[in-house]
């Protein structure tokens, strides 16, 4: 009997994961506020590459917005950020039991203290493509995959072997041996996210300012900095940039490392903290659990950040702000010293 899978979330992530799953002909079913689930349940799911945004995948879909509705799941795969997830979490280990197989799908750690206090059973992911929401149950995604499972205890190997296969019916995933490691080499690339939001980097090309590119490989050079001091190392994720290639462009003259620069800048779609901050209007985001997080980190380890300490200290003031405004790559640069 195949497994009925229940995804938390109708953002740019779940969406995805429901297509790509429903495609591969697996139970699925979505749950989110009611006029997601209502909007879904009248007009489906539409998902594109980002490269072809003229082909859509289409799949109707059974979303609810009541758990007292919804069928008991084999498997929650959580889609909501990490700023959302202890409520969540809550709400659903309640409801459902704490022995449901829970699947994780945050940026950052965060989430392995907070699930860990509800669930027996939790498996996490570290998402190694983007995605993006154009509006109800429309989104975009950069590649399909890879997705690094693994976890810290209380999964055994046939669980999570099992969730795989079913996984790879949809979207690539493998078997992660060293689940931390994957995971902060994930969060040096989600550093830049903070930068990419003040910018509005999905609005205002960045692409020949000489500043935007010392700011941006700056930040995942000191990122790198600080994982290899705190005894991270790195793993090879899903086509993401190498610590060799973040070292050089952080340390070389730009006109050195621009052409790597250049193909990496054309993979910043809109980020999750993007949609967060500029789309959707909220002071919620992934900043804490991602910046905060490094900048903790590297006190910890004594490792000196500058460029991430200013674009943190930018970004809680500016986040604050409503409506936010774009800040310019200029006016950033003078607040940055390193």
């Amino acid at each position: 009997m195949s497994k009925h899978y229940l995804i938390f979330g109708a953002g740019a992530i779940g969406t995805a994961m429901a297509t790509w799953l429903t495609h591969a002909q697996m139970k699925v079913s979505i749950f989110d506020k009611q006029v997601t689930a209502e909007h879904i349940n009248q007009h489906g799911l539409d998902t594109y590459h980002g490269d072809k945004p003229h082909i859509r995948h289409k799949c109707q879909i059974q979303a609810y917005w009541q758990l007292s509705d919804t069928p008991k799941p084999d498997v929650i795969i959580l889609c909501v950020k990490n700023y959302s997830l202890d409520s969540v979490s809550h709400l659903l280990s309640e409801h459902f039991g704490t022995d449901t197989l829970i699947v994780a799908l945050q940026n950052g750690i965060a989430n392995q203290s907070i699930l860990p206090q509800y669930f027996n059973k939790v498996i996490y992911g570290v998402l190694c493509f983007n995605a993006w929401v154009d509006d109800f149950g429309v989104v975009g995604y950069q590649k399909k995959g890879p997705i690094a499972l693994g976890h810290n205890g209380g999964v055994t190997n046939e669980e999570i072997n099992a969730l795989t296969r079913d996984f790879n019916k949809g979207v690539e995933s493998i078997v992660y041996s060293n689940l931390a490691d994957a995971a902060h080499c994930k969060i040096v690339i989600n550093l830049t996210n903070s930068l990419t939001t003040l910018v509005a980097l999905h609005q205002n090309d960045q692409s020949k300012s000489k500043k935007f590119q010392k700011l941006l490989t700056r930040m995942t050079y000191e990122g790198v900095k600080v994982m290899k001091a705190a005894g991270f190392k790195e793993s090879q994720l899903g086509g993401m940039p190498s610590w060799g290639l973040i070292t050089a462009a952080g340390l070389l003259p730009a006109f050195l490392t621009r052409k790597p620069y250049l193909k990496n800048l054309k993979k910043l779609v809109i980020s999750s903290m993007a949609q967060d901050i500029i789309i959707n209007g909220s002071h919620a985001s992934e900043l804490e659990t991602i910046n905060g997080y490094v900048i903790q980190l590297a006190k910890q380890h004594n490792v000196d950040i500058p460029v991430n300490n200013a674009i943190y200290s930018i970004c809680k003031e500016a986040f604050n702000q409503q409506p936010f405004t774009p800040i310019s790559v200029d006016t950033i640069w003078k607040k940055v010293k390193y």
